[in-house]
């Protein structure tokens, strides 16, 4: 209702204003907008047609309306006529209206800019069959699309997507291959340590349940393993790194994390994943406690575990 009325509005100037003096030489026969059929459209705009110039076929007082799917950047719609053959264009957020004062005899050209920067380029000409009431302009760029629009972040997203598979695919692997160089570098010699343990201690802060559970020993490094329950109902969490202390005596020490993974990259609301957190075993003692934090990448939520112990 609302683009109705501004319809009406613009309709109503372009009749009062037609009154206005043209040049007869670039005024069409006033009876031919009696034939000519009314049309509203799509116009899907592509890679391949977006160097083109789409036509818009409008009339001598009559309102061409175009919608977009995305906001129209202000003042983004440009009209090139230097016959001061139309009126000023109309914009909302997503529409354009162009009223002509009267038919056109030569094309003109139509510039709008969107808010992400995409531009695109109409050819205005009248012809005797036809009009434009209403033009509804559908964007489907992939390669050729705006570094900020929503199509280009699409195509980023699922280029993630896929790398983030193809890490996952080859993750057991690579960790195996790993592995298999930690064996290679031990001195056969010395005693080894493989062993599990249960690891005690938990809490829920800024929305986030954290609980340790197992710390694994083998080939010098110690791997710690916790769940993470993201329970904020509309943010998600993506996991930056981790840091660990060593209590021990009165004292603590800061340990090198050699590695921290996440088992989904971010936790969306209400979702829960694993952590693993690994550091070169210190020397044991009966009384020493680990302090883990966990800091979330461009974000403020920190979670800090104290006094884990196996």
């Amino acid at each position: 209702m609302r683009l109705e009325r501004v319809l009406v509005r613009v309709v109503a100037a372009a009749v009062l204003a037609s009154g206005l003096a043209v040049d007869t030489a670039e005024a069409a026969d006033p009876r031919a907008s009696s034939r000519r059929e009314l049309r509203r459209r799509r116009l899907i705009i592509d890679d391949q047609t977006l160097g083109s110039l789409p036509e818009l076929h409008v009339a001598g007082g009559s309102a061409t309306i175009l919608t977009f799917e995305i906001p129209v950047r202000e003042n983004g719609a440009l009209i090139t006529d230097t016959r001061g053959l139309f009126h000023p264009p109309t914009q909302t957020d997503k529409t354009v209206i162009l009223v002509p004062k009267a038919d056109l005899a030569q094309p003109a050209a139509l510039s709008v800019t969107l808010s992400d920067g995409t531009v695109l380029s109409f050819k205005l000409l009248s012809v005797p069959k036809e009009a434009d009431v209403q033009v509804d302009v559908i964007l489907a760029l992939q390669s050729r699309a705006s570094p900020d629009s929503a199509q280009a972040l699409k195509t980023t997203i699922e280029q993630l997507r896929g790398e983030l598979d193809e890490c996952q695919a080859s993750s057991a692997t690579a960790g195996a291959a790993k592995l298999a160089a930690l064996l290679l570098g031990q001195n056969l010699e010395e005693p080894q340590t493989f062993d599990r343990h249960a690891l005690r201690g938990g809490d829920k802060q800024n929305r986030l349940l954290v609980e340790a559970r197992w710390v694994y020993r083998l080939v010098g490094l110690t791997y710690l393993v916790f769940t993470v329950e993201n329970r904020d109902p509309s943010k998600g969490w993506m996991f930056d790194r981790a840091e660990v202390k060593l209590t021990a005596a009165g004292e603590a020490v800061d340990l090198r994390v050699l590695a921290s993974a996440a088992e989904v990259p971010i936790l969306a609301p209400g979702q829960g994943g694993m952590v693993v957190v690994a550091f070169k075993t210190p020397s044991q003692t009966a009384a020493h406690r680990y302090t883990v934090s966990f800091v979330e990448k461009d974000g403020g939520r920190r979670v800090v575990l104290e006094g884990l112990s196996p």
